[in-house]
């Protein structure tokens, strides 16, 4: 007796390529809103950080982030983690959006949750700045502004 038989197997209409289903078709556009690029105001806003700002200018700032965060991509970021460029002994900062905390390191300096694993993205010299959500996902920008998520 044999027990192998031929099986035929189809797709279902609506699961061929070039017809998504709705779930899909949300899923996808989420994913392009991740994926986003990010404009040349974000990019100057960021290095801006190495400008030395006082209290007042850096909440403004971090406001200033968070709304476009809203209204460009649907999601604001807890902060951002980017390399410094004021020289000895700092090598990075980070921004809180929430708090409009601004934190320069040095090599030696720990860095708090969830920022730590952002830091390592940064010190690669791959990566503009890394976006740091409160879910602890990552999002790395390089210098053209494209996302790798």
């Amino acid at each position: 007796m044999e027990f192998a038989r031929r099986r035929r197997v189809e797709a279902r209409p609506d699961l061929r390529p070039g017809h998504a289903t709705k779930d899909q078709k949300l899923l996808t556009s989420g994913q392009r809103q991740i994926r986003k690029p990010r404009h040349a105001g974000i990019f100057e806003a960021v290095h801006r950080l190495d400008a030395g700002l006082d209290a007042s200018s850096r909440a403004e700032l971090a406001g200033w982030i968070r709304a476009e965060y809203e209204s460009e991509f649907g999601d604001v970021p807890l902060g951002m983690f980017a390399l410094c460029h004021l020289g000895p002994p700092y090598v990075d900062h980070r921004l809180d959006l929430w708090q409009s905390i601004l934190e320069h390191y040095a090599p030696a300096d720990a860095v708090p949750e969830p920022f730590v694993q952002a830091r390592m993205l940064v010190r690669t010299g791959a990566y503009d700045f890394v976006e740091v959500y409160a879910s602890g996902e990552l999002r790395p920008v390089l210098k053209d502004g494209s996302v790798v998520a």
